[in-house]
């Protein structure tokens, strides 16, 4: 079974308050996306390694690369102007066509495992969706756009959402056809397949997996590695 993983890098980072995106800044002296790609290479069950990202951060990226000795990038190929449309050309390349199972994976979550990984790519293969989640701590509750309260949800049958999310390639593939021909805009990967009818799986996400989006998020990364 040969897996690749899809990793959206075109994001300019404007929340976390940096001129440069947040996937190339440093985190205690290694750049936060060198820390998860340096995860992936680590996976044995990755074959693979897709990244979409501004043409202007491509040599950038095959610097990184060669520096820190990351070899499973196989195709650095231009994000799209949304999030969705850089996942639907990575798609498209022989790389992924070559594939059974495609995953796809935040550049700002540095934080995952390979045995995390690898039972990503199992669950996938064996239902074909399948996405990480945790039960959220806080209460949760739906509001109107005015901040009216419109109800109060059971946590236990929430799930706060993480990467790596898992496929199997023609699952992905049919639901991102079907996205745009319907020009559907979905949150997370997760959402495009829902759309397209396809069952997703939830697993038990971990703590740790957390996303760098604020400097907050920064720091406590800074104090989980040290």
């Amino acid at each position: 079974m040969r897996c690749t993983v899809i990793i959206p890098a075109a994001g300019s980072g404007t929340r976390f308050g940096s001129a440069l995106p947040k996937q190339f800044v440093s985190l205690l002296g290694v750049p936060i996306l060198v820390r998860t790609l340096q995860a992936i290479e680590q996976t044995s069950a990755v074959q693979n390694i897709v990244l979409a990202a501004s043409p202007d951060f491509h040599s950038f990226i095959a610097d990184l690369a060669q520096e820190y000795g990351i070899t499973k990038i196989a195709a650095i190929i231009e994000g799209g102007k949304e999030r969705q449309d850089s996942i639907f050309n990575a798609l498209q390349t022989s790389i992924c066509a070559d594939s059974n199972v495609v995953l796809v994976h935040d550049a700002v979550r540095p934080f995952i495992t390979s045995d995390f990984v690898e039972s990503i790519i199992e669950a996938a293969w064996e239902h074909g969706a399948v996405v990480p989640g945790l039960v959220p701590k806080e209460t949760i509750k739906e509001c109107t756009e005015e901040g009216l309260v419109v109800a109060t949800h059971e946590r236990s049958r929430l799930r706060a959402i993480q990467t790596p999310q898992g496929f199997r390639r023609e699952v992905l593939v049919s639901a991102y056809h079907k996205a745009r021909q319907h020009g559907f805009l979905g949150t997370d990967d997760a959402s495009v397949v829902e759309c397209a009818g396809f069952p997703v799986h939830v697993v038990a996400g971990r703590e740790e997996n957390i996303k760098i989006t604020t400097p907050l998020d920064f720091r406590w990364a800074e104090f989980l590695l040290r």
